[in-house]
């Protein structure tokens, strides 16, 4: 999963793993099977029923669950929190003893003569401000217009038959079209009684590829194209139809092309699908933007009011990243995440590689695939430097992901895409220097898969010891030090290696922005502005001794948050040298206030990588050089 944060002057702030799946004629619907009914016509108070007939139980009594938390995310959820009016019955119509034991489970009596469970099933998109269900990992339920079914929100589970197949039908309007990887089903007798609902059926080998498998319904407007041997489906949501998948195809199709190309021979779909839903930033509308991987696709959720120039970037970023996933963790993971517990996650140690070294992949192809140019790759990479001071610097990765749910550990999630990446950038430049540029970090996950693969999966505490084996002893040290140890990582080292150093040069800048980045991040959940890490060197800034994370109360005594932010940058165009310029700020739970008197145009120091002359390397430096980003 990746979750972006993005910020628009012009307007507003903004904020911001599986199984593969059957085919139809590898479905055998004499089988026990779970068959589960979602009845998208039926839609009372923004809610849709569903009918869950199990396969056969032999326990007295037994727990209906719904997932605490899947994968690819990193938080508990409580999908049972969205479910109503449970209820379980008899073939007769009895009903049958229901007792809720928490949030996310249902004890269910002599379920033996279980038939059916009728539940009502709540979408996550109205009611975003008070959970913590990311938007690409929710569900949203729009009569007539729009479903986004992350099935983990619809379809529950038990223990006992998790693992039996599962026949799922969907009664929909005609009028809306699916999307999804899955292969819908014809001529597959389901308990649908009315045959004049249009009705899709999809098969499911067990619970897993029933949460792999998100489908968008809507009035969508969708493209295929293949690269290589992958057929791509692009499929856009667009309320107010600002944007169309034609428009948004040549860039995805550019950046898939270079991504394939930069993979090489890992290849573990046919089939990939890229469902995008975009905002219209209601306040029962989707407010958490970036996506959410699937083995064979992803569901992105971006603000629909974005210029197409900005969405197609973005879109670079985020589908790049969820693409990149098909290595890992979806090919190479943990028995944690193969045999996922929904109800009492066991945490894998090794998000440095699950989301580390894939937003690494999201940034190196680009630069070695000439879809951006070398200064921009060492900009961002400064970028995640800078974000990394955000987090605990000294805290053990493998600890820290072992125990993601929990504090402090919970807190530093996001360090996994500014550090992580950045761990797995020294650990290719090692791989690159002791292999003389012939192997890089991409030759690891290629052995890695290799080993193993979609199907096998590995002991989380061999991982480490194996990539050692496969590489070199000092990837070992590193892998000691910086990622199991605490110990911070001195990235000129790195840098040097492949004849980069570090410099600071004085660039003019705006008093809350440079180039368009902004100095302030908005939290949503409090509708509050506080200052980020990116105006640290700027003098503005520097002269009302100002920190990371001071929230922004007022300027001049004129209150900003959210809903009036972008008059910010407006308001600072007008001021001229003499001007007195007061902020109340926000620091600890207190208030203060402090001042400062325009004098001159605001600059700012920025930290900057230089190329060193190749005239000044060593043969090895000048040789991983050239191997890193060509």
């Amino acid at each position: 999963m990746k979750l972006y944060f993005y910020f628009f002057i012009s307007s507003l702030f903004l904020v911001g793993c599986k199984t593969k799946q059957p085919f139809a004629n590898n479905t055998n619907t004499k089988k026990p099977k779970n068959e589960v009914v979602i009845d998208l016509f039926k839609v009372e108070n923004d809610q849709v029923s569903v009918h869950f007939y199990p396969s056969k139980l032999t326990t007295t009594s037994a727990i209906f669950y719904m997932p605490r938390i899947v994968p690819g995310t990193y938080s508990s959820d409580n999908y049972g929190q969205f479910i109503s009016n449970l209820k379980a019955f008899k073939r007769n119509g009895d009903t049958l003893s229901v007792k809720k034991l928490d949030k996310n489970s249902w004890k269910i009596d002599n379920v033996t003569s279980l038939h059916k469970i009728t539940y009502l099933v709540n979408d996550t998109f109205d009611s975003e401000k008070e959970h913590d269900v990311f938007s690409p990992a929710g569900t949203n339920i729009l009569k007539d217009t729009n479903f986004i079914l992350n099935l983990h929100g619809f379809v529950g589970y038990f223990k006992e038959t998790k693992d039996t197949p599962y026949l799922l039908s969907i009664q929909r309007p005609a009028t809306l079209s699916a999307a999804t990887s899955h292969d819908t089903l014809t001529g597959i007798k389901s308990l649908v009684k009315n045959t004049n609902k249009k009705v899709d059926s999809y098969y499911y080998n067990r619970y897993a590829e029933v949460t792999d498998d998100p489908i968008i319904y809507g009035k969508l407007d969708s493209e295929t194209f293949k690269i290589n041997d992958i057929e791509i489906l692009l499929s856009v949501y667009s309320p107010n139809h600002v944007h169309t998948a034609k428009s948004l195809m040549p860039s995805m199709k550019k950046m898939m092309s270079a991504q394939k190309k930069f993979m090489g021979d890992i290849n573990s779909t046919k089939k990939y699908s890229i469902l995008v839903y975009l905002s219209t930033l209601e306040s029962n509308d989707a407010s958490g933007f970036g996506a959410l991987e699937h083995n064979n696709s992803t569901v992105v959720v971006l603000p629909e009011r974005m210029p197409l120039f900005a969405l197609e970037t973005t879109m670079i970023d985020v589908v790049s990243h969820e693409f990149f996933h098909i290595i890992a963790p979806l090919t190479i993971h943990s028995e944690e995440i193969h045999n996922f517990d929904y109800y009492e996650p066991k945490m894998s140690e090794h998000l440095w590689m699950y989301e580390g070294t894939t937003e690494y992949f999201a940034q190196l192809f680009q630069v070695k695939e000439k879809l951006i140019a070398p200064n921009e790759f060492y900009n961002r990479l400064i970028d995640k430097i800078r974000n990394a001071k955000l987090y605990d610097d000294t805290m053990s990765f493998t600890t820290m992901s072992k125990n993601i749910l929990k504090e402090p550990y919970k807190k530093n999630y996001a360090n996994v895409y500014e550090k992580g990446a950045l761990i797995s950038m020294c650990l290719d430049i090692i791989i690159r220097e002791k292999s003389n540029g012939e192997k890089g970090i991409l030759d690891l996950m290629k052995s890695l898969s290799s080993k193993y693969g979609a199907k096998k999966p590995f002991l989380d505490n061999e991982l480490i010891d194996v990539v050692v084996t496969l590489t070199y002893p000092e990837v070992g040290q590193f892998l000691s030090a910086h990622v199991i140890g605490n110990t911070p990582i001195n990235y000129d080292y790195y840098f040097n290696r492949v004849g980069l150093e570090y410099g600071t040069n004085t660039i003019k800048t705006d008093y809350f922005m440079h180039n368009g980045t902004p100095y302030l991040s908005p939290d949503q959940d409090n509708n509050k502005l506080y200052f980020n890490n990116s105006g640290e060197y700027n003098s503005f800034l520097k002269s009302l001794s100002l920190q990371p994370k001071d929230i922004l109360v007022a300027i001049n005594d004129q209150k900003f948050d959210l809903n009036n932010a972008s008059y910010i940058f407006e308001l600072s165009k007008q001021w001229k040298a003499g001007d007195l310029v007061e902020l109340t700020i926000e620091r600890d739970g207190k208030e203060f206030k402090t001042k400062t008197s325009i004098s001159a145009t605001p600059t700012s120091l920025k930290k900057s990588l230089f190329e060193i002359s190749n005239k000044k390397l060593t043969p090895l430096q000048l040789n991983t050089k050239k191997a890193w980003l060509n």
